[in-house]
């Protein structure tokens, strides 16, 4: 009897277990991992998206995103002030994110400082490349070849307070002129020659001639 009763109780427990989680809310199909403060990390990057360095108000701004530094969308974004050697850094939604770039790797508070010369921004520095880690997910960074620009000129500010030269204007080849447009009247009288009207006139052809000269001539009257 005891036995029987040893069997029932963890197959009563499992059946029960089994009705509730069926009872609970399953959560949406493809639904990405989200923080505490709504914010969702689903480590998709837009391939479009590269770091862009904007001159502000006399701060710098180093944005991963659209490109677009007023009403863009942007998934990270470090700010300076000149020769400050300091980073402020902040992300959408606010909270902790854990930052790793190269083999260094720290938590950070979101709009929180750190020196230039901190191990996780050296390496942003030097590889362009960051990985930003919310919620149990990380969206990796990664510059493109204008982004390496913009990473370069952004570090340069906050340490030295340079900054970046104004781009090239693009020089555009002298237009060749245009040939007039000539019709087939003219092309025809430029090909006559014009006669001289300082020439002699042209000798009369033989046939006119010889008659000229068998035209009887008449009697002088005595």
């Amino acid at each position: 009897m005891r036995r029987r009763t040893r069997l029932v109780v963890p197959v009563f427990a499992s059946a029960m277990l089994a009705l509730t989680s069926a009872c609970q809310p399953s959560a949406p199909e493809g639904e990405a991992a989200a923080t505490g403060d709504g914010l969702v990390f689903d480590d998709a990057v837009p391939a479009d998206y590269d770091w862009a360095f904007t001159l502000h108000g006399g701060s710098g701004d180093l944005q991963f995103g659209d490109g677009d530094w007023g009403e863009g969308v942007h998934l990270f974004a470090l700010s300076c002030l000149p020769r400050s050697r300091q980073v402020e850094m902040t992300w959408p939604g606010g909270g902790e994110a854990v930052l790793t770039a190269g083999t260094a790797t720290g938590t950070f508070e979101h709009a929180g400082r750190a020196p230039t010369d901190h191990p996780v921004f050296a390496a942003l520095k030097t590889s362009g490349v960051i990985a930003v880690g919310r919620g149990g997910s990380d969206l990796r960074l990664s510059a493109e070849r204008d982004g390496r620009a913009a990473v370069a000129d952004f570090f340069a500010y906050c340490d030295e307070g340079r900054e970046p030269r104004p781009p090239e204007p693009v020089r555009e080849s002298p237009a060749e002129p245009e040939e007039a447009a000539t019709s087939d009247a003219e092309t025809s009288s430029e090909a006559q020659p014009v006669p001289d009207p300082t020439a002699p006139p042209a000798a009369r052809p033989q046939a006119d001639a010889a008659r000229d000269d068998a035209a009887p001539v008449a009697a002088d009257p005595a």
